[in-house]
């Protein structure tokens, strides 16, 4: 797949999946990429371009880009940068966007439309929170989620270490059946672990995308 830039578009993008990204929190990451856990003193443009004594104004304070390690699925290439946290979903967002531009002039039976993912009975989109002990097993079930279109669902379960605090990857009893489960690793005390599940459609038009983020607070 191609690199695909844009000028304002991403940082937008992670308000699409509410069940991913929250904008209070822009180092658990998302469409719009995933960021420093505190802003950064000065954090200059990367634009060779743009000079450091062509800015007038004084000390200012951003959050930065963060790494992730991402593998490609479709070559089994691994990226470990900051482009990686938006390169991850950059299937996702370019399907979505085509399927945007059939809604504008098709008949909705002619168009394809995002299923719906749901975690443990839960349909809403907010992100999900739970309390859990080292050693505790956690079940997770996607049964209840569904497609407008009566589209088959594709599942993938997959643990965002780089956004937690725990930073370590977990080891999941299945990572693309509907249900799957793990358990709390023991040195996991007192650290945050995300979950995702994520949901696609297959469509002949285009395949298109749902989340639900899970963020366990081990206790310590």
């Amino acid at each position: 797949m191609s690199f695909s830039e844009g000028g304002g578009t991403i940082p937008w993008l992670g308000l699409v999946n509410k069940g991913l990204f929250d904008i209070n929190k822009p180092h658990w990451g998302g469409w719009s990429g995933r960021f420093s856990r505190e802003k950064i003193k000065n954090f200059w443009s990367r634009h060779t371009d743009i000079k450091v004594d062509e800015e007038t104004f004084g000390n200012f304070y951003l959050y930065g880009e963060a790494s992730d390690q991402w593998t490609n699925p479709e070559d089994g290439t691994v990226y470990d940068n900051d482009f990686a946290p938006i390169w991850r979903f950059r299937r996702a967002m370019w399907n979505n966007q085509k399927a945007r531009n059939d809604w504008c002039f098709q008949e909705y039976a002619d168009a394809n439309h995002p299923p719906k993912a749901v975690l443990n009975g839960d349909e809403h989109d907010t992100i999900i929170q739970m309390n859990a002990k080292p050693g505790q097993s956690i079940s997770l079930d996607a049964s209840g989620s569904s497609d407008p279109d009566g589209d088959e669902l594709v599942y993938a379960w997959w643990n965002y270490y780089e956004a937690g605090t725990y930073g370590k990857p977990l080891v999941l009893d299945s990572g693309s059946k509907v249900k799957t489960k793990f358990t709390i690793p023991r040195d996991a005390a007192g650290k945050e672990i995300h979950l995702i599940l994520e949901v696609h459609d297959e469509n002949e038009i285009t395949n298109l995308y749902d989340y639900r983020r899970l963020v366990v607070k081990v206790s310590p």
